[in-house]
């Protein structure tokens, strides 16, 4: 079975989820969702297909890259073309939704895909992008810090995830339940640090972060993703590019996930074995190094009006001393 990809209408074989497609909802519904803007969550940006996460400067929304750019294969190259030029956000003061235009977009410059001649298997290291925005979110759109540490991975922390993905909670079809903001409970198991496909294999340089499965239902059997009283806490399709939280702070983006569901493996995503959801791990140096070079360069829109401000009050000084 291939991995799929995360956006609800793509027409690329290649799939980056959050995960794909169950028969039954793997998500949490929470307060707040579709049209409501009210509850949890209101930082986590509805970018049409997949998900985002309003950072704490509120100018900048951070996402899967394969959520943010289209995806081609040079030779063995891999190359990302930024495709995204706006997204949305639910809060109190905007329930029925309101649009921000992206005017720039950051994709981690070691994004790759695993497998470059199998795209229909395969999905990206460092699948990471920040999305400069053109004007600040809403006031009321929480804002998200990130936490660099690692310190949840290390100690198996409880974590949380959300995004306008695929649901149906408590149980039921999931058909024609996208574009609904929903949240789930999950535990920190560790990182994945390989990738199988039948003879292909690779090692993840990026580590992204692997879940523990812990049901928040009494399922009968919690392989079984038949079973309406299985309520596990993970990601589906169009939750990409949505949060991980530790503590209300950053850790995580939904990158990927693949079909048919199975047993834990480890340390290993078992391509068409094994359902496993995995999360870009922000604390790995590779994205570290790409939020920070990105974050510390980018001028938030009151550093342009003030450096403005001041470039013209020192040319009107001038003018004034010239003779």
């Amino acid at each position: 079975m291939a991995v799929r990809r995360m956006e609800f209408g793509s027409a690329l074989p290649l799939l980056f989820l959050a995960v794909a497609l169950p028969g039954y909802s793997v998500t949490i519904q929470y307060s707040g969702g579709f049209g409501t803007g009210s509850g949890n969550f209101t930082g986590v940006a509805n970018l049409g297909g997949c998900s985002g996460a309003l950072l704490a400067d509120g100018i900048h929304v951070l996402t899967a890259a394969h959520c943010a750019a289209s995806i081609a294969v040079n030779g063995t190259q891999t190359v990302l073309t930024p495709d995204i030029t706006g997204l949305g956000f639910f809060t109190p003061l905007f329930p029925n939704g309101i649009a921000d235009a992206v005017i720039g977009v950051h994709i981690n410059p070691l994004a790759a895909l695993w497998f470059p001649t199998d795209l229909a298997n395969s999905a990206l290291m460092y699948d990471l992008a920040i999305l400069d925005l053109a004007a600040p979110a809403p006031a009321d759109a929480t804002r998200y810090n990130l936490d660099l540490s690692g310190f949840a991975i290390a100690h198996n922390s409880p974590v949380t995830m959300a995004g306008w993905g695929l649901g149906g909670f408590p149980s039921g079809s999931v058909a024609g339940t996208g574009g609904t903001r929903r949240a789930g409970t999950n535990t920190v198991a560790g990182v994945f640090d390989t990738a199988v496909d039948g003879a292909l294999s690779v090692n993840l340089l990026d580590t992204p972060i692997e879940l523990l499965w812990t049901t928040t239902g009494p399922p009968n059997n919690s392989n079984d993703i038949l079973d309406p009283n299985n309520t596990l806490g993970l990601s589906n399709a169009g939750d990409s590019g949505g949060p991980l939280l530790f503590n209300g702070n950053l850790i995580g983006i939904t990158a990927f996930g693949n079909l048919p569901r199975g047993g834990l493996s480890g340390d290993i995503v078992l391509v068409g074995q094994t359902y496993d959801a995995g999360y870009m791990n922000l604390a790995n140096p590779g994205n570290t190094n790409f939020l920070n070079s990105v974050l510390t360069v980018t001028p938030e829109p009151g550093t342009w009006i003030l450096a403005a401000a001041g470039a013209l009050l020192v040319s009107m000084r001038r003018r004034a001393m010239r003779p």
